[in-house]
Formats: structure tokens, C-alpha cells, sequence
């Protein structure tokens, strides 16, 4: 068994947990699930594939649950995966390699999020996440959306491991997802009583907003994070800043928004920003610095949500030309679409307009 602890906090998860838990168990990591409160099978079906399963009584603290499941672990370093995940691909000779000569850095993952479309799971975006750590130099902070964190104060050294994730937790009913983010911004909102000048906690406050439909509320969270002095590098940040576009664009903004021509060279480099530019351009009536955008979008490499730099900008730039009366160019780009669906149904359209 290689000295690697694979943890996982549960309630409730008897519809996912198994797929989460074999997805682990080949790979002869020890296996260590805190449960916070089932009250259906979740444990059960634990014990068939955990070392230990445990009882954690919740406290409506998650990074509580997490340092418990840390403390209870055999070895000191740390996997930490969710019921809602499994693992797609992982190379556990480089985990050994990194536990061996990379003692103090962080192991970040690749996540593929999935939702149903059509009636069929879909790469919806792709994030990266710190899961591989050494428990005796990081914990967990914060009521929820949880962050890892040095436990001697300097900042993480972080590497991006050759380990994939699918993650179905986006994947929920309209029911499902308004009850998980009524709680997450309630916990959020004190959460940020309490650490006022954490600006990754208004992002994900924000978050919530966008999810409760709340997009007002979401632009004045959003600019509350991007008030304070932030590193563009930064992933949330780059997530966040789209984010606060895309909700300006919802709420009637447009205008508003094309301030952030403004913050252009600082992200430039993120598919996602300049999608979002083509988008604000567009709804400014600014159509071929748009297409300009569009354009530039496509030479880019993939983005955070799947599809800005190919179907998406492609159907925009086939859109512009329907409008402009250019049907030709039109259909070509909506071709390029693949099966991006609003892009079929406006070749459809199209083809049925010529005849």
C-alpha cells in the first residue's frame, strides 16, 4: 500500500459514493470517509471500500469536517477527494515522486465538470484544484468553499499533477441546486462576517447569487472582491472577473461593463476574458471589434467553460453575419459549431429560408 490517505468527507451520498469510492480503490491508497450525519446508506456502502469510516457530528464548518478527516488519516500525505468525483486518470508514480522530493508544494488536479445535456453528460468547463498535499504543513480554512492553507503562513507552492477528476456535483435538479446554494451563501455570509477582507469569499458569494438567479446582488459581490489589490494570475480571479461581466451583461449593463476595457492588458492572456470582451462589444453595438475579439478567442488555447475558444465565438461570429444580412458567412461559421445545438438550429433555419 503506498503511504497515501485518501479522504473524503460524506452525508447523504448513497446514489454517488460508490462510484466515487471504486474509482480509488485499485490504486492501493489507504481510504478514510467522515461522515457528517447520514441518514441513508452512505456508510454502508463505505464500509465496503474504506479502511475507516468515521462520524463527524456537523457544525456547519466543512473545513472542521476536513482537518478531522486529515487528523484521522495513517500517513501524512493527503489525497482529498469529493463524493461527487471520481478519478478519470492518475499516475501514482508521480505522487510518490512529488510526496519523495517535492515535501513542501501542493499537487493541484485537473477537474472536468460535467452536466447533463440533452440527456447526456458534458464537459461543461475544465478547473484546477489543490488536492495532494502534506498534512503537516497544510489544513483547511473557512466555513465553506473551504481553502487549503499553510499552517506556518507562507504561500503554496503549487504544481499541476497529471491526474484527472470528472466531478458531477454541478450536475443537479433546478430543486437540488437552489437548496445547496441557499446554504452556501448562508454560510458564506458569515463566513465573511468574520474574514471582512477575504475577497475570494465575495467571488464565491457572487456565485451563489448567479445560481439564485440573483444577478443584481451577484455584480455588487463581484465588485466588492475586485475592489481589493489582486494578482490577474490568479484563477478565482480571472473566474471572477468573467463572472462580473457575464452578470453586467444579464442585468443590462453593456455599457458598464466596456469599462473593462480597462483591465484588458492585465487579462488578455484568459480565452475566457476575451470571449467575454467579444460579448461586451456585441451588446455595445460594436460589431467588429466583436468579431475582432471572436476571432482572436479561436487562436487561443481552451478556456475555464468549455467552448470559448471554438463553437462558442464561432456561433457568435455566425450570428453577427445572420444579422447582417451575410447568410453565406453565416452558415459556414454555424457549420464549424459541431453539435453546439443553438448553432444547428440556426443552420436549420438558414437552409430553410434559401429553399
Amino acid at each position: 500500500m503506498h503511504p497515501i490517505s485518501v479522504c473524503i468527507i460524506a452525508k447523504n451520498e448513497e446514489s454517488r459514493i460508490e462510484q466515487c469510492l471504486s474509482s480509488i480503490k485499485p490504486y492501493g491508497f489507504e481510504i478514510v470517509v467522515v461522515d457528517t450525519g447520514s441518514t441513508d446508506r452512505t456508510k454502508e456502502i463505505a464500509g465496503r471500500y474504506a479502511d475507516k469510516v468515521l462520524d463527524f457530528p456537523w457544525c456547519d464548518d466543512f473545513s472542521a469536517a476536513r482537518n478531522f478527516s486529515l487528523r484521522e488519516a495513517s500517513n501524512n500525505w493527503i489525497f482529498m477527494i469529493d463524493c461527487d468525483e471520481t478519478i478519470k486518470e492518475i499516475d501514482v508514480e508521480e505522487l510518490n515522486y512529488f510526496r519523495k522530493h517535492l515535501s513542501d508544494k501542493v499537487g493541484s488536479v485537473s477537474r472536468e465538470n460535467l452536466v447533463t445535456e440533452n440527456g447526456v453528460l458534458t464537459l461543461n468547463n475544465t478547473d484546477y484544484t489543490e488536492r495532494f498535499f502534506n498534512r503537516k504543513l497544510y489544513h483547511y480554512t473557512g466555513l465553506i468553499h473551504e481553502q487549503l492553507t499553510p499552517i506556518r503562513g507562507h504561500e503554496i507552492p503549487n504544481m499541476l499533477l497529471h491526474t484527472t477528476l470528472l466531478h458531477t456535483g454541478y450536475d443537479m435538479t433546478p430543486e437540488e441546486e437552489h437548496a445547496k446554494y441557499l446554504r452556501n451563501f448562508t454560510l458564506l455570509e458569515k463566513q465573511a462576517e468574520l474574514d471582512p477582507d477575504n475577497p475570494y469569499l465575495y467571488y464565491q458569494l457572487g456565485k451563489s447569487c448567479e445560481i439564485l438567479e440573483d444577478f443584481v446582488r451577484a455584480c455588487t459581490y463581484y465588485d466588492k472582491g475586485l475592489s481589493f489589490d489582486l494578482d490577474p494570475e490568479l484563477a478565482y480571479v480571472q473566474a471572477m472577473v468573467v463572472s462580473y461581466g457575464n452578470a453586467l451583461l444579464r442585468t443590462g449593463q453593456a455599457e458598464t461593463a466596456l469599462g473593462f476595457e480597462g483591465i484588458y492588458d492585465e487579462f488578455s492572456t484568459a480565452t475566457d476574458f476575451i470571449y467575454l470582451m467579444g460579448n461586451i462589444y456585441r451588446e455595445n453595438g460594436m460589431l467588429e471589434q466583436a468579431i475582432a475579439q471572436y476571432q482572436k478567442a479561436i487562436q487561443m488555447p481552451s478556456g475555464r467553460q468549455n467552448g470559448t475558444n471554438s463553437f462558442l465565438p464561432l456561433y457568435q461570429c455566425g450570428y453577427i453575419f445572420e444579422q447582417l444580412g451575410d447568410a453565406d458567412s453565416a452558415a459556414k461559421l454555424y457549420a464549424q459549431c459541431g453539435d453546439f445545438a443553438p448553432a444547428i438550429e440556426r443552420l436549420t433555419t438558414l437552409k430553410r429560408s434559401s429553399t
